[in-house]
């Protein structure tokens, strides 16, 4: 399927997903200092249930090499305009738990296959649940305007 300028919805998600993943990187902990998404070389995306996706892909690190990440998101059905949670994962720990990038020459499947199963293994997990107030509601008790 082609959305715009004979660009597939798979090219359009890989940008989008760069600039997200650059917006997320500076909220993870300071040793991630310096990353940055240069691309989206691979992406799966998993729908296990109608309201549940897995974004699985590997992007470039600047110019030092490739990281996995996974993004998981949970849809809202009595809220289309936010999502009820999502869970951003990038990055592997070495042995001494300091983030890690792969080689720019593995295969991104191979990334993939061998990327963490658990948050903590992760070089950054950070879960978003959305607040039971809108961005559009006071949070004060008033009623809305």
């Amino acid at each position: 399927m082609v959305v715009a300028d004979n660009r597939t919805v798979v090219q359009e998600l890989r940008d989008l997903l760069e600039w997200y993943i650059c917006e997320c990187i500076p909220y993870g902990p300071d040793n991630l200092g310096g990353w940055w998404s240069d691309g989206v070389i691979h992406l799966d995306i998993e729908n296990p249930t109608m309201d549940r996706f897995r974004l699985l892909g590997v992007t470039w690190i600047d110019c030092h090499g490739i990281a996995p990440f996974e993004i998981d998101v949970e849809l809202d059905p009595q809220n289309d305009t936010h999502f009820a949670k999502t869970v951003f994962r990038i990055g592997m720990l070495d042995d001494q738990r300091r983030p890690l990038v792969c080689n720019r020459n593995l295969l991104p499947t191979r990334v993939l296959e061998n990327r963490p199963r658990y948050n903590r293994d992760w070089a950054m997990a950070v879960e978003l649940i959305t607040s039971p107030h809108s961005a559009t509601e006071p949070t004060d008790g008033r009623e809305p305007e």
